[in-house]
């Protein structure tokens, strides 16, 4: 399957002049809809795309990965070699309780499809073609791999697997790399998940990866947050109206944002719920988890 090229009139995402996240005093980020930006969000065209573009939030699980898919090819006709891809995730079988009551097994039935489609379409790009082996490399954990002498994509990768990656780099250093939502902690206070002895090589072999799509959804303080970087672009704060679906961007950064800048962020937001007083936001909450218990 391949996907079908958009217009040459469409091929590049709209300029728009983004504030930025860096701020001065106490000024507040400009909120722009993202929605409104029209442009088909697996643009090929490298050359006119830069950091001054907006990307907007995929619809759905499919588009997701189609928009991984491009950003992961833009990097790659780009000369990088190393990537690694952050996919949201389609919620299945969640709870009122828990969002994966399946855990992290559950979590790969749903990247599954999402991989799957982005691999079909990587398949096909010069550089990129040629025979994937899929296997289990951690039933356990579901790590998944499909491996071929141009494409390697490790799936939900620990600790344990980053060894058999850096061999997979020693023996193929011109190949693609990919990693799809590692599942090792980003805190750099405990010894890590790769053990005190093997940290240091594993460090320095994970730095040589970039960020060429990332999409996350968080909640600060009742607000829906939506991090997203498409390669070669900056990463873009947008703040989600949960009831209407909207997505409104707020700002953009060339690094990726710590937890403490998006909130930070969204409470100059005007009419967000963490720019209001707190009482006003015990009260939401309030109200929030009695319609839960009531099924409203």
């Amino acid at each position: 399957m391949t996907f079908p090229k958009p217009p040459s009139d469409l091929l590049q995402p709209a300029p728009l002049n983004i504030r930025t996240c860096f701020r001065t005093g106490n000024s507040a980020p400009v909120a722009r809809r993202s929605r409104l930006q029209l442009f088909p969000a697996h643009a090929e065209a490298t050359d006119a795309i830069n950091r001054d573009r907006v990307w907007p939030i995929p619809r759905d699980a499919e588009e997701t990965a189609q928009e991984a898919r491009a950003a992961v090819q833009r990097a790659w006709a780009d000369g990088i070699k190393r990537q690694r891809v952050e996919l949201l995730l389609p919620l299945i079988g969640a709870t009122d309780l828990d969002d994966w009551p399946g855990g992290v097994r559950q979590q790969f039935k749903a990247v599954l499809p999402m991989v799957e489609s982005m691999l079909t379409g990587l398949k096909a790009v010069d550089g990129l073609q040629g025979a994937l082996n899929g296997e289990i490399w951690d039933q356990g954990d579901a790590v998944g791999a499909w491996q071929g002498k141009a494409m390697n994509v490790v799936v939900f990768p620990t600790g344990e697997v980053v060894k058999r990656m850096i061999q997979i780099e020693e023996k193929q250093p011109q190949s693609l790399l990919l990693m799809v939502n590692p599942q090792w902690g980003l805190s750099r206070q405990v010894v890590s998940d790769f053990g005190f002895f093997g940290r240091k090589k594993a460090e320095e072999f994970l730095a040589r990866f970039e960020d060429t799509y990332f999409l996350k959804s968080y909640t600060i303080a009742g607000d829906g947050i939506r991090v997203l970087r498409s390669y070669p672009g900056d990463w873009q704060i947008h703040l989600v109206n949960e009831e209407t679906g909207e997505n409104t961007l707020v700002c953009s950064t060339p690094e990726r944002p710590s937890y403490q800048l998006l909130k930070e962020t969204i409470e100059k937001v005007e009419g967000s719920n963490s720019s209001k007083p707190l009482a006003d936001r015990i009260r939401r909450e309030i109200q929030f988890n009695q319609d839960s218990l009531s099924g409203k």
